[in-house]
């Protein structure tokens, strides 16, 4: 019994001592880009993006039935200016839209 017990008294000492020494930091990404939706009462969705040189962006829509991430057509590779782009595309207006998202790609 006493044996068993300082089996796991070692164990605990040595997993304390390998653990201490390796704190991870979380890794931010250096650039995290923001996006804006906004809809008129036509359907007509305006997508901001705050963007930056290098990188390119990809607008995605959350499918409701499909539970799936789907790109919006013509939003699949819109390059970073440094600026914030606007892009304007038709949507449904007879219903909530679905959630968007954006992501981003540095370019080597």
């Amino acid at each position: 019994m006493m044996k068993t017990i300082f089996k796991n008294l070692s164990l605990l000492a040595v997993l304390a001592v390998l653990t201490a020494g390796c704190a991870s930091k979380a890794m931010e990404p250096e650039h995290r880009p923001k996006l804006g939706v906004a809809q008129n009462s036509d359907g007509i969705v305006t997508f901001a993006i705050t963007t930056h040189p290098g990188y390119t962006y990809a607008i995605y829509y959350e499918d409701p039935k499909a539970k799936v991430w789907k790109l919006v057509p013509d939003c699949g590779s819109i390059k970073g200016s440094g600026e914030q782009v606007e892009i304007k595309k038709k949507f449904n207006n007879r219903g909530p839209l679905p959630a968007f998202t954006v992501r981003h790609t540095k370019i080597n």
